[in-house]
């Protein structure tokens, strides 16, 4: 993966959080069907690298600044999830068997 497309997923991310309130239910189950192929921690980076580039654009006592702190906390449970499909066994490290583990064992982001 390139920092191109690293940033163009946080991109992304930032623009889905700010695209309503609610932006915030569907935005990691987007980044894992848009790109399915990226490793699982990238899908955590890319929801890390925009709650940090929303906390640089905005004075912390923004309203906007929440947005930051709901992508920290998707990055929080996605890495969660990551380590229960190591725990688990039998699932692959991409963003696609992230899929696989929510339908299988955490169904919290296909039902958020």
């Amino acid at each position: 993966m390139t920092i191109e497309q690293l940033d163009e997923m946080a991109q992304y991310v930032i623009a889905a959080l700010f695209e309503s309130d609610n932006g915030w239910r569907s935005v990691t189950r987007d980044l894992v069907r848009g790109w399915d192929d990226v490793e699982g921690l990238q899908i955590c980076f890319a929801l890390v690298a925009a709650g940090n580039a929303i906390e640089e654009t905005f004075n912390r006592a923004s309203p906007a600044c929440d947005r930051s702190t709901q992508a920290y906390r998707l990055a929080a449970l996605v890495s969660a999830d990551l380590f229960g499909m190591s725990a688990v066994g039998g699932f692959g490290t991409k963003a696609r068997d992230l899929q696989e583990y929510w339908h299988k064992h955490d169904q919290y982001f296909l039902n958020l």
